[in-house]
């Protein structure tokens, strides 16, 4: 199959999961709680896997509170973990916007 760029899909969860502590970690570093970024996994979001860690891990650029951002996650069977989230770079906010209104992202990744 032809790589056509990236693509808006959507993730069904049967509940969310996380660390309290890192919550309240994550709202003082980038000013976003866990309970908001549930929100994007509501709507279409671009996916791609991350290379960070060891431990398979998924970034999800979507919607919450009508603002593009970024959302780490495991999945265990159905329950997502999440794990860390913040703004959107520039580049995803780019790639988000553009492939949600069918154009593709300009420049490089």
């Amino acid at each position: 199959m032809a790589d056509n760029g990236p693509e808006l899909t959507f993730i069904a969860a049967s509940s969310f999961e996380w660390d309290d502590d890192k919550n309240h970690r994550n709202i003082e570093k980038h000013g976003i709680d866990f309970d908001d970024a549930v929100e994007v996994f509501d709507g279409p979001i671009l996916l791609y896997r991350s290379d960070r860690n060891l431990e398979e891990r998924w970034v999800a650029i979507g919607k919450s509170n009508d603002h593009v951002i970024a959302v780490i996650f495991t999945r265990r069977n159905d329950i997502i973990r999440i794990i860390s989230a913040r703004s959107a770079r520039k580049n995803e906010k780019e790639s988000y916007r553009h492939t949600s209104i069918g154009r593709p992202a300009k420049g490089k990744d």
